[in-house]
């Protein structure tokens, strides 16, 4: 078989699985792709061609993130990765604070309609995560010169998992000194200082 041929066959293939996805069936197969960087091709593809939300479930945190590293070179869209709790939740072992942060950042883009590609490995489905409203309302929108008391900014943040340090050393940590509040948000690389005039947003900055 030449190789146009086979690039010819390809493309049709492609169209019908795409002719398939766009037309919501229930049941879509494909075959004859074994590597996962090949999946991840057509996936990424189908993405940008029918703009759908595509869910793709991994054996195991290892795998979740060969198929996240291969979707991020063929894709343009944000990928979110959901990966499960190592620690048996009856052990009393609290989960790694990467994980949670992944795992926070991931349902946070999903609930506010991003990730239209989501990878999660097969034990994170069986773990229950909050709703869509819950996990908004944990969230907040700061802008400088705009009012939130303090007081409701902390309540936000330890409902949301964040752990108060003073001084902050690492992401998910906050610490609050009278009028200025310190975040390391998970998605950051440094954290921000944010200062309060009552409860007017005063100035938001980064700092080392």
């Amino acid at each position: 078989m030449s190789f146009l041929r086979l690039i010819v066959l390809m493309s049709k293939e492609f169209e019908q699985l795409k002719a398939a996805v766009d037309a919501g069936e229930r049941v879509v197969t494909l075959s004859g792709v074994t590597s996962t960087s090949a999946k991840a091709h057509i996936i990424a593809r189908l993405r940008g061609e029918t703009k759908k939300r595509f869910a793709i479930v991994a054996d195991s945190n290892t795998d979740l993130d060969v198929w996240a590293s291969d979707l991020s070179f063929w894709s343009e869209s944000a990928i979110a990765t959901i990966p499960s709790f190592e620690a048996d939740p009856y052990s009393g072992v609290s989960p790694h604070a990467e994980t949670q942060e992944r795992r926070a950042l991931s349902l946070w883009r999903i609930a506010n309609g991003g990730g239209g590609l989501v990878v999660l490995s097969a034990r994170s489905l069986i773990q229950r995560t909050p709703g869509v409203a819950e996990i908004q309302n944990l969230g907040c929108e700061l802008v400088r010169d705009n009012d939130i008391a303090p007081e409701q900014l902390v309540g936000k943040l330890i409902a949301g998992g964040y752990v108060r340090e003073d001084p902050i050393f690492g992401p998910g940590q906050f610490s609050l000194r009278g009028g200025i509040i310190d975040i390391w948000s998970p998605d950051a690389e440094q954290p921000v200082r944010i200062e309060f005039f009552g409860d007017t947003v005063d100035s938001i900055r980064v700092f080392d």
